[in-house]
C-alpha cells in the first residue's frame, strides 16, 4: 500500500552566515511528525500561482506552517503590528494553495499563521498584535490551557481539557462565515478550527503541535489523524 503524500508549504528566510543566501525549508518536526504517521513528507517550496496549481494536483493532503505574519493588506487594513515580520511573496503562494485545495477538494491541515491565512482566505480577519500568546517558556513546552468543544476530533484526541505551546502574535478575529471554532484559550481566543457541518477535510490550530509530538503521544496522535483520516 502506497503512503500518501502530504505536501507541506515551506518557509523562506535569509540565511546570514552565506552571504544572505535565501533558504527555503520545512522545520524538521514536522516532517518527523507526518513520516511517524504513515505519510511521505513534500516540502512545497514558494513559487508562483502556476507552480501552487502544479505542487496540490501531485498530493494527497497539504499542511501549511507557520512563520511570517500574515500581511493585513490582504483583508483590507492598514498595517498596525508592531512585529514587522511579512513574506509577500509567500502570502501570495500560500492563498494559490489554499484556493486550490479547495477547488479540488483536497485535505487541508494548517499551524498557526496558516490557520490565520485560512480564515483570511474565507473572508475572516485577525488581531494584528494580540496579547501575551508568544510565551517566554522554550518552544516544546506548553504554556497555557485549552478547552475542546464537544464533538469536535479535537476533543476525541485531546479530552476536553489539555495544555499547549503559543508562539504568536496574530490571532482570528473576526472568524470566517465557513468555519466554527473547536477549541478556546482561557482569554477566549480561537485555539482551532474546522469547516461547519464538516464540509471541507479541513483542520486548522493556533498552536505547533510539531514541536510537542515527539514528547507527547496525543500531538503525535493529531498527525496521525491528518495523516490517515482527514
Amino acid at each position: 500500500m502506497s503512503k500518501p503524500v502530504i505536501g507541506i508549504t515551506a518557509n523562506q528566510r535569509i540565511n546570514n552566515s552565506q552571504d544572505n543566501t535565501l533558504w527555503s525549508y520545512v522545520p524538521t518536526d514536522v516532517i518527523n511528525s507526518v513520516a511517524e504517521a504513515g505519510g511521505l513528507p513534500l516540502m512545497l517550496p514558494i513559487g508562483d500561482v502556476t507552480s501552487a496549481i502544479a505542487y496540490v494536483s501531485m498530493v494527497d493532503k497539504i499542511i501549511v506552517i507557520g512563520g511570517q505574519n500574515v500581511d493585513p493588506y490582504i483583508y483590507g487594513e492598514e498595517n498596525h503590528a508592531l512585529d514587522d515580520d511579512f513574506l509577500e511573496e509567500r502570502d501570495n503562494f500560500e492563498l494559490a494553495i489554499i484556493n486550490e485545495s479547495l477547488a479540488r477538494k483536497k485535505p487541508l491541515f494548517t499551524i498557526c499563521r496558516g490557520t490565520q491565512l485560512m480564515n483570511v482566505a474565507l473572508g475572516g480577519n485577525l488581531y494584528q498584535d494580540i496579547k501575551g500568546h508568544w510565551q517566554p517558556e522554550v518552544a516544546q513546552a506548553p504554556s497555557h490551557e485549552v478547552v475542546f468543544e464537544e464533538g469536535s476530533v479535537l476533543r476525541d484526541i485531546y479530552g476536553q481539557y489539555s495544555t499547549i505551546n503559543s508562539i504568536h502574535r496574530q490571532s482570528i478575529k473576526k472568524l470566517a462565515t465557513p468555519l466554527e471554532a473547536i477549541a478556546y484559550a482561557p482569554d477566549h481566543t480561537i485555539e482551532a478550527v474546522t469547516f461547519k457541518n464538516q464540509a471541507f477535510p479541513f483542520l486548522g490550530v493556533q498552536w505547533h503541535p510539531e514541536l510537542l509530538a515527539a514528547s507527547r503521544p496525543q500531538d503525535q496522535a493529531l498527525f496521525n489523524y491528518v495523516v490517515n483520516k482527514l
